[in-house]
């Protein structure tokens, strides 16, 4: 009897610890996965608010969220479309400020072109900073300007005293800039108040920008001010309601519009300041087919269980056969079990058709619970077999003989304990659902209940008579109380069952839930990731998506050989009107987002690769060749050794290829719609022969962004604002370079540059033989009219 206690107690601690050791690896994976996809999750949502932190510095929130709502659709649904998608949006009762550095060109001439993009870098970070402190939206940078729009996309009721604040404040920052470089600069700031189109124009290089009468008469309130002043229109002096004293302007004398336009300025002085299914049945489907590489330790529990079981038997009962044959008949059962059931967990061990098998067993739903049942079962008949064997070998009570001394019936209590075992088997099984789980012990129960009342109630009844003579009589008969202990215990036993059920379903969730924020963090930043990309250049794009950048930091980049080339529609000035015909000028608009778009999509040819579009400035599109990582390779290459000249200036060829299909273009638009706008285009290479280098870089870290500055952009812009509708003019020095790549010029003559004098330009006409692309196939232009003659 004391073996059998401590095969009892052996088996239950074995089970017990190798339940422990189960559940605790188990928990410790579940810990290690969730640590993980915590770890993968956590990376991408940083990767991601990074990437929506650059983006939304870009773009409005308003107008991202839109962009990343049509990248989702079905492309099929975007073929449909009439016309190329136009974010635009109309904004009335707001204020729109105006700032120019008066002195820049004595401040650019005090110091270096590094110099001065840091000295812009500082000053137009801390006007972010102020704009952040007086709810200002930062539209653009041009050059040394800066523009800011109150009341966008938000609307404010005190958005004319935000930007006469912000005014003010500019004035003071730029003080400093003053006393450190002990140069006269200072700031002019024009702000008027009234209606705008806010949006971006075209497909690539995102810029948010405003239209409307309004941002003109701004723009003029500005060039029309005094410096260290903040001059205000009418209708901005309407909305302050008193919170600033002013005094007469006089702006009309300074600015021809502004007095033609009839607009009183000011100046302002001061300010006052049950089965738990899942009700989806797909994730029923995908948790019932999840793997579960444990349950091969839960069928070598099973192995153990029988073990300790037939233990117990043989210390009762060393002479009853029928022990030995279950313990061996039902050990080399559930080792078969076992062994397919581990073949899927280790692969390599085993033939590929036997883990073939396992693995079909692991993945099918009622294979899987039929193998564990089987298990079960064999555990469970062993010991009913073992129980009718001993009924035979017993001797009958009623031709007047005893049990057999030391036999099986002398401690049928054991039987029961042993059922208890098979009990604890059967909660191991941690591959199948409760409810499966239940259905066996309430067979176990049901089984071990009738033998223990029907087939052995006599032998508990000798049992009871026994141990009546040493003890007092007991109140209810060990059959019955034997009975109650293994339904208790299975009561028990479903509940532990159903709870770790419960924990297992919940981390599936939370697994599931993990993996799909994984996704959507990942779909997400990639969205995030175009729309970058398409606002910056590509490994501009990649810097400030690296890491973490302060206000004062600074990206630039010299480049000694690039080109510069400036398009602009003069003729659109006169097109665009807010009449409500054209929905307050939305539609004037959306043309010219249609042509914008035209040119935009020239840039996807492969000619035109190393060209980048800087940025458009209204109507003017701005672009430049050769501005790429490496600038020694021009765009085509990572080639380090010295070029000859053509392959060094190839892009600028390029580049005036893309001016000339630029042309065609707008032919092709005007033919279509009946219009007849005409390019004026600038063109301008730089050599970096004794004149310093053109510098790109990005101004500002929290609202990046990018541009290009030197000389040759300069003179560039002068060759657009000087130009004849129709041409492309250029200097004489892009005239030599261009010359020997085929192309046709018409000299125009010497004409005056302010900044430069006298300077002998040419207009490009056209191209010897027809521009190529570099595997010969012609350069296709969008919604170009063919003629079939």
């Amino acid at each position: 009897q004391i073996l059998s206690n401590v095969a009892i107690y052996l088996c239950a601690i074995t089970v017990g610890t190798m339940s422990y050791y189960m559940a605790d690896r188990k928990h410790r994976k579940a810990f290690l996965e969730a640590r993980q996809s915590l770890e993968v999750k956590l990376n991408l949502e940083e990767q991601s608010q990074q990437q929506e932190r650059l983006m939304l510095s870009i773009l409005p929130k308003h107008v991202a969220d839109e962009m990343l709502k049509d990248m989702k659709k079905d492309p099929s649904q975007k073929e449909l479309q009439q016309f190329n998608t136009m974010y635009m949006y109309r904004h009335e009762n707001v204020s729109i400020l105006f700032a120019d550095i008066v002195g820049f060109t004595q401040l650019s001439s005090s110091c270096s072109a590094q110099e001065l993009v840091k000295l812009l870098n500082e000053l137009f970070a801390r006007f972010d900073k102020l704009a952040a402190k007086h709810h200002q939206l930062r539209i653009k940078i041009l050059g040394d300007c800066y523009y800011c729009i109150c009341g966008l996309p938000d609307y404010r009721e005190d958005h004319a005293v935000c930007s006469i604040m912000m005014g003010l404040a500019m004035v003071e920052a730029i003080s400093s800039v003053r006393e450190q470089t002990r140069t006269a600069v200072d700031m002019r700031v024009g702000v008027h108040s009234g209606t705008v189109l806010g949006g971006v124009l075209g497909q690539k290089r995102w810029q948010y920008d405003v239209w409307s009468t309004d941002v003109t008469v701004a723009n003029k309130m500005e060039a029309g001010g005094i410096p260290g002043r903040v001059h205000i229109s009418q209708s901005t002096l309407d909305c302050l309601r008193g919170e600033f004293e002013v005094e007469p302007g006089e702006g009309g004398s300074r600015c021809d519009y502004l007095k033609e336009k009839g607009i009183a300025t000011y100046l302002g002085k001061s300010t006052f300041r049950l089965s738990m299914r899942f009700m989806d049945p797909e994730m029923e489907t995908r948790y019932s087919v999840e793997k579960e590489k444990q349950s091969g330790a839960a069928f070598s529990c099973s192995c153990v269980v029988l073990f300790f079981t037939a233990l117990v038997e043989i210390c009762i009962d060393p002479w009853l056969v029928a022990n030995y044959v279950t313990f061996v008949v039902g050990e080399i059962l559930l080792l078969i079990l076992t062994v397919c059931s581990l073949a899927a967990v280790f692969p390599r061990v085993f033939p590929k058709k036997l883990v073939a098998f396992s693995t079909w067993i692991d993945r099918t739903r009622w294979a899987r619970n039929t193998w564990a049942m089987a298990a079960i079962v064999i555990v469970t008949m062993a010991d009913i077999v073992d129980m009718l064997s001993c009924r035979q070998d017993y001797v009958g009570l009623g031709n007047g003989t005893a049990p057999r001394a030391g036999g099986c019936g002398e401690q049928p209590n054991y039987y029961s304990y042993i059922a208890l075992l098979a009990l604890v088997a059967t909660i191991m099984l941690v591959q199948v659902s409760h409810m499966v789980k239940l259905t066996l012990m309430v067979l176990i129960t049901a089984a071990a209940g009738a033998v223990n009342i029907c087939v052995w109630g006599h032998l508990f009844d000798q049992y009871d008579r026994r141990r009546g003579q040493h003890s007092a009589a007991t109140l209810l008969p060990s059959k019955y109380s034997m009975t109650a202990m293994i339904f208790v215990v299975m009561l028990s036993f479903y509940y532990f069952s159903r709870h770790v059920e419960k924990l297992a379903r919940t981390l599936f969730l939370w697994k599931i839930d993990v993996h799909d924020q994984k996704e959507r963090v990942y779909e997400m930043r990639r969205w995030n990731e175009a729309l970058v990309t398409n606002m910056l250049p590509e490994h501009v794009a990649r810097h400030f998506l690296g890491s973490k950048k302060r206000d004062e930091e600074l990206y630039s980049q010299s480049y000694d050989e690039i080109g510069v080339m400036f398009a602009s529609l003069p003729n659109f000035a006169d097109f665009y009107t807010e009449e409500s015909i054209n929905n307050g000028g939305i539609e004037c608009l959306r043309f010219l987002n249609e042509i914008i778009s035209d040119f935009d999509a020239l840039l996807d040819e492969p000619q035109f690769r190393c060209i980048t579009k800087i940025k458009t400035i209204g109507s003017t599109y701005m672009a430049a060749s050769g501005v790429t990582p490496d600038a020694s390779a021009n765009g085509y290459g990572t080639k380090k050794e010295p070029l000859s000249d053509k392959e060094r200036w190839q892009h600028l060829a390029d580049l005036a290829d893309f001016a000339l299909a630029m042309k065609v273009t707008l032919m092709n638009i005007n033919y279509q719609s009946f219009n007849n706008f005409m390019l004026r285009i600038g063109n301008r290479p730089h050599a970096g022969m004794n004149k310093g280098a053109v510098l790109a870089g990005v101004i500002g870290a929290r609202k990046p962004h990018y541009d290009i500055w030197g000389n040759t952009v300069n003179v560039a812009s002068r060759m657009e604002s000087t130009g004849v509708m129709g041409n492309i003019q250029v200097v004489e020095e892009t005239h030599l370079i261009l010359k020997e790549y085929g192309f046709r010029f018409v000299r125009r003559g010497a004409i005056y540059v302010k900044g430069k004098g006298e300077l002998l330009t040419f207009f490009l006409k056209g191209r010897e033989k027809q521009g190529s692309f570099l595997n010969g196939s012609s350069v296709t232009l969008p919604h170009q009219v063919v003629d079939s003659s």
